[in-house]
């Protein structure tokens, strides 16, 4: 049994849809079912013009101290997960590993090594083991479009920026909503 032309480009334009609606459906899960919590955001950047209105983030978890992974060893790219703790009104790093957390009853964040970590087996000299370097995470929550026009003349510079944030039991993040000065923004 031959397939048409026809055949053949709805089926492409089918599973493009699929595709987009697992997405949307994956988000979605996240956001219903997933616990929330407040990150303090130190913002980054406010407007890129080939991409329009959109900020950059890094929160207070982005920039661990090597110590907080124990004695294991993180490279580049390394997928961890950073075990969470409310301190105030905000969530702050407790410990990062690179295996999943075990127990029910603890919030983690799951992110990727983009800096800090180990690139060689050079890097495993024993003095680098106890160095207070920061090994950098992200979440892919670091970016927040931002309605057309909402973001021109904005600054959160000496502003109080909060991230609520939607994880699930799996350590999967979706950014629901940015507190600028306790007031949703925009």
């Amino acid at each position: 049994m031959e397939m048409t032309k026809q055949t053949k480009f709805i089926l492409a334009i089918a599973l493009q849809i699929l595709i987009i609606f697992s997405i949307v459906i994956f988000k979605m899960a996240v956001l219903t079912g997933g616990t929330e919590i407040l990150l303090k955001i130190e913002p980054i950047d406010p407007r890129d013009p080939l991409r329009g209105d959109y900020a950059t983030f890094q929160y207070s978890i982005s920039n661990l101290d090597s110590y907080l992974f124990g004695n294991e060893q993180v490279r580049n790219g390394d997928t961890v997960y950073v075990v969470l703790r409310q301190s105030g009104k905000y969530w702050t790093a407790q410990k990062a590993q690179k295996t999943k957390p075990a127990t029910d009853n603890q919030i983690f964040i799951k992110g990727k090594v983009a800096s800090g970590g180990l690139e060689s087996q050079a890097e495993l000299l024993p003095q680098q083991r106890f160095s207070r370097s920061r090994i950098h995470i992200v979440y892919g929550i670091e970016e927040y479009y931002i309605p057309e026009g909402k973001g021109r003349g904005f600054s959160f510079w000496n502003k109080e920026a909060i991230a609520k944030v939607s994880v699930d039991e799996n350590g999967n993040a979706v950014l629901k909503q940015i507190y600028v000065d306790d007031k949703p923004w925009p």
